[in-house]
């Protein structure tokens, strides 16, 4: 296995920074598309132990954004949040460390490391009813969690609201710089319904009663392969690095989208409205049981379908972003691009949002 961190840096970076013990193996792990990610055993006075190191990706906003999601891990570890992996803190007391590679600032971070089993990826997770039920209460909890957070450092993603006139350009910049692959040319296809969704969804963020919304530290990317399962109970919730201050409701918009949509055959991109009311159950449920932070109200939940969009369009930025800063596999991004542009025609269909509405207001 070829590995983008050399063993000598690993074991240089544990030594040097770290009063852990020595590299004993280590193992990349082939998940995610952002940061690099390693699984690494050290040894000390004999004894074995795993953690996670996360080698983070080229661009990021220097220490402010880590310090930022430090802050939100910190948070929830002291208020025992036990879901999520400890900063495990170098010889100097930081959460982090920064190398100097060809020029550019590397920053590296060490976790505990978190059991249970990692079933899922963020595309066509199958989950059970009873995986879908546990994400939904810790994603409950963990806004009960985090709602009072005052967080150090920043987040320079702005929130959704002012997200969409961003998205907005990068469709028309890439659509303009398009080639003659699969990607390229469905994307071109679906310029206009893509624009003229953000425009609608822009529309409906301009209303007064948007300025009501409950504003908290959202994960920002709460899907099935940002979680451990042990049985189909969730043993832990990772990856923090796109979390940021924003409406409450886009994300459980944005983890409505990756939990309960479908991917295969003519159904891609259609909400699953059954996994829809299993989900919003069970998150409203947990927090009408819980002290702190209440069920989303009225108006959140007015505003769900069209946070549903605006998350549709968060994801569909992703891949169009992606694939055209990696030159990536297009055969492969076209089933992200056309998932998305799918569930935004779904969700364009008047018998499809009265059906979503009826399920909201039924379930939650």
């Amino acid at each position: 296995m070829t590995n983008s961190i050399q063993e000598s840096q690993l074991k240089d970076i544990i030594l040097k920074y770290y009063d852990l013990g020595e590299l004993a193996d280590y193992e990349q792990l082939d998940l995610g598309y952002v940061n690099e990610s390693y699984i690494i055993e050290i040894e000390c006075n004999g004894k074995k132990k795993k953690y996670f190191i996360r080698k983070y990706k080229l661009g990021i906003k220097e220490e402010e954004e880590i310090i930022f999601e430090h802050s939100i891990v910190s948070h929830l570890i002291k208020k025992n949040f036990h879901f999520v992996a400890r900063v495990v803190p170098t010889k100097s007391g930081k959460t982090y460390i920064k190398e100097s590679e060809r020029g550019e600032n590397i920053f590296y971070t060490i976790f505990d490391f978190l059991t249970g089993n990692d079933r899922y990826t963020w595309g066509n997770p199958t989950c059970s009813a009873g995986e879908l039920r546990a994400a939904a209460v810790v994603l409950a909890q963990f806004h009960n969690t985090i709602y009072d957070l005052d967080p150090i450092g920043k987040r320079y993603e702005p929130k959704i609201i002012n997200f969409l006139p961003e998205i907005a350009q990068t469709v028309e910049e890439c659509a303009q710089k398009a080639g003659k692959t699969v990607f390229d040319t469905y994307l071109l296809e679906s310029i206009n319904i893509i624009q003229e969704t953000i425009q609608r969804v822009r529309g409906v963020m301009e209303k007064d009663e948007y300025k009501e919304l409950i504003q908290l530290v959202i994960h920002c990317d709460y899907h099935p392969g940002n979680l451990k399962f042990q049985n189909d109970k969730v043993t832990g919730l990772f990856d923090f690095d796109w979390s940021k201050m924003d409406a409450r409701c886009f994300d459980v918009a944005l983890a409505l989208m990756y939990f309960c949509t479908a991917w295969k055959g003519e159904c891609d991109g259609n909400l699953q409205l059954n996994q829809v009311a299993i989900f919003l159950s069970a998150y409203q449920q947990t927090l009408q049981n819980s002290d702190g932070l209440e069920p989303m109200n009225d108006v959140e939940l007015d505003y769900l379908p069209d946070m549903i969009s605006a998350s549709i369009l968060y994801i569909l930025n992703w891949a169009i972003t992606d694939f055209y800063a990696k030159k990536a596999n297009a055969s492969e991004y076209l089933i992200y691009l056309q998932h998305t542009v799918r569930s935004i025609q779904w969700l364009d269909k008047m018998h499809n949002r009265e059906k979503l509405q009826q399920i909201i207001r039924k379930h939650a």
